[in-house]
Order: C-alpha cells, then sequence, then structure tokens
C-alpha cells in the first residue's frame, strides 16, 4: 500500500477497537489516496490491522490519546508527509472526503481545515465552539454555508493539519492524557494566529461521548468514573495555560463540578463518582497531570 504523491497520512488512535471497523476506514482512506497510521492504546496487538496499514505501532498499554496522537504524529513528520489528518477507530468517511479537505488547503493559505459533524444516531448536526480571545463561547452551524469559516476550537477527529505548523505550535500535551487535548492545542493554535477553518461540504458521522440523561436542564454525558477524573482534573490545569483564556477555565471547573454532582446523584455506583472527584480535584490543584495510577470500577 503506498501514496504516490506522499501528501497526506490519517493518524488513527485505537483502544480495543472493533478491528472490522478500522480496517473499514483504512480502506475508504486507501481509495481516496491517504495513507495511514494506526497507534494503538490496547493491551493485545492485531494482526489484521498490522497488515491493513502502512505503519501499525501497538503500545501494548493506553498511553492516552495525546500521547498516542504525538507518536503519530512524529511518524507522519519523519516520512515527510504535507498534512496529517486524525480520526479515532469509530470513524467513517465518505468516498470524497478527503479531496474536500484538501482542496481548500492547497487552494489557499489554511492551516488547519475541519468537518462539519453530524450524530450518528440521531442525524443532528453538533455545533462548532469557537472561542474568542476574552473567553466568550459562540456555537456556530453551518445553516446553509458554502464557504469555509473560522473557528478557534474543532474536536481533532477528522481534521486535517498542515504538518509544518507543529514546527511553531508544537506537539498535543501528552500530559493531559485525555480531556481538553484538542481544546488546548487549538487554544495554543489560536494565541499564535493561527486559525481553523470549517469547510461546510466535508461531512462526517461521529459520535461524541458516551451516553447522557438530562436533569434540572443540564444534558450530562455518562463518562466513567475514570473518565470523569480527567475531566474535572483538566478543567483545573486550563487555569495555568497562559493563551487559555481564564473566563473559559473557570467556566468549565464549574461545568464539572455541576456534571459531576448530578452523576452522583444519578448513578448507582455513587461511590467511584465521589472517590474520582475528589482525586480530579486534589489533583488539579496540586498540579499532577499524566495517568491517573487509580482505578474505579465502573
Amino acid at each position: 500500500m503506498s501514496n504516490s504523491t506522499n501528501e497526506i497520512c490519517a493518524v488513527i488512535v485505537t483502544y480495543n477497537p472493533v478491528v472490522n471497523r478500522v480496517m473499514d476506514l483504512v480502506e475508504q482512506l486507501k481509495q481516496q489516496g491517504c495513507d495511514s497510521i494506526i497507534v494503538d492504546n490496547s493491551t493485545y496487538s492485531s494482526e489484521l490491522l498490522n497488515e491493513c496499514t502502512n505503519k501499525y505501532k501497538c503500545l501494548h498499554k493506553n498511553v492516552g490519546i495525546a500521547k498516542a496522537q504525538n507518536i503519530g504524529i512524529e511518524e507522519c513528520l519523519s516520512r515527510k508527509y504535507k498534512y496529517v489528518i486524525f480520526f479515532d477507530q469509530d470513524s467513517s468517511i465518505n468516498p470524497t472526503f478527503i479531496s474536500t479537505l484538501l482542496q481548500p488547503l492547497c487552494e489557499n493559505s489554511y492551516n488547519i481545515c475541519a468537518p462539519i459533524f453530524f450524530d450518528e444516531t440521531k442525524g443532528f448536526e453538533y455545533a462548532i465552539i469557537d472561542i474568542n480571545k476574552n473567553g466568550k463561547r459562540r456555537k456556530i452551524f453551518s445553516e446553509g454555508k458554502t464557504e469555509p469559516f473560522t473557528t478557534s476550537t474543532v474536536i481533532s477527529s477528522g481534521t486535517v493539519v498542515r504538518t509544518d505548523i507543529f514546527d511553531n505550535v508544537g506537539l498535543m500535551d501528552d500530559s493531559l492524557f485525555i480531556d481538553y487535548v484538542d481544546t488546548e492545542w487549538c487554544l495554543r493554535c489560536f494565541s499564535k494566529g493561527i486559525i481553523v477553518h470549517i469547510i461546510p461540504s466535508a461531512r462526517m458521522i461521529h459520535s461524541i461521548g458516551d451516553k447522557s440523561f438530562n436533569i434540572f436542564g443540564f444534558c450530562v454525558p455518562v463518562h466513567s468514573a475514570q473518565r470523569r477524573y480527567y475531566r474535572v482534573r483538566n478543567s483545573i490545569h486550563l487555569l495555568r495555560y497562559p493563551h487559555v483564556p481564564k473566563i473559559l477555565a473557570l467556566r468549565e471547573i464549574i461545568f464539572c463540578l455541576i456534571h459531576s454532582f448530578l452523576l452522583i446523584i444519578k448513578q448507582k455506583n455513587k461511590l467511584e463518582y465521589v472517590l474520582s472527584f475528589l482525586n480530579g480535584v486534589r489533583d488539579g490543584v496540586v498540579n499532577i497531570k499524566g495517568e491517573n495510577p487509580r482505578t474505579y470500577k465502573r
């Protein structure tokens, strides 16, 4: 499997994936002239994934999304690709997805391009969240737009990046491990004058987060207690980044506290959520980063 132009490569991060689904994505990318690198956070390697992609690296442990992405990025840089595009293990794309995102990058001086996202099960459009330098959030919907529009933040899956900007901006912050990784990196780009262009004609089916429930006017995603730890801890860490507006960081902390409180009320395994919340607050306050050594039963 080879890419004659050596222009673009996908970094696909997996963790105990449905192998056939990842193989389908690799094949979709191959048909569109896009190479692929799979960085697998699973304990055991997959021979099928190793055979279907240009490069397969099983880490034999979960090192987090950021470090796995960085391993893929560094591989792309060593192979001299001009562009890298990120996917997760549940991604699926249409036959013109890559060319629709690449064309604006090639024809304009864009550095980052991303698609419009639609929910996998219900079909609704996810809002693009734009954050200004003062921390004010604004939800943007495509609403029939045909021309590219800009935002300061976007989720990493389906996003294509010009590889030469990593020299200026740096890689993902792997000390965060999982939550707020793409938000922090995008805001780091924004602080250096690098913005994200949303391409309305590029559309991607995606599932963001776990199940959710509504209570007291809040839509609360039901993450595991382990995942809530990172969410709480890293929201506090956002306060320490000079390029993250303090108003935004405070908002995320408040919403994390509210969501954690509602999960403790709603979920049966209350003690696990209480412990993960307390650990997250403590580690955030005393500036502990990286992987959480504790485990919480689900």
